[in-house]
């Protein structure tokens, strides 16, 4: 049984995925962006990436490698937190095969990067 409708009708290079989670994934990490961050928020769709920047404050070192962790918090004095969102995204896209990137925009602001796997 076909994985889509359009199974066998799609080039080559594209990509077959779950669509809920990868719905699920976008959900939380724009979620997070419109929360913790500063509009204007931008995505950009790129062959096999999905790129999420908002223009807040970024992420604290700390949390650059703990936010994808349930209930991390952050830096007390500022009161940020990442409770569910992100740890849901990543660990939706380890089901997926894919990766979420946590990084900080030298210009300031958060970049989340959805790496979808090789078909």
């Amino acid at each position: 049984m076909p994985l889509s409708p359009l199974a066998g009708k799609l080039p080559p290079d594209d990509i077959l995925i779950d669509p809920r989670r990868l719905e699920r994934v976008i959900e939380n990490v724009l979620d997070n962006a419109v929360r913790h961050g500063a509009p204007p928020v931008r995505v950009a769709v790129l062959p096999r990436r999905i790129v999420v920047r908002d223009h807040g404050p970024g992420f604290t070192e700390p949390m650059l490698t703990l936010a994808a962790e349930r209930f991390t918090t952050g830096d007390p004095a500022r009161g940020d937190g990442i409770g569910l969102g992100l740890a849901i995204a990543a660990g939706q896209c380890q089901v997926l095969g894919a990766e979420l990137q946590l990084a900080n925009d030298p210009g300031g602001g958060a970049v989340v990067t959805i790496v979808l796997p090789e078909s």
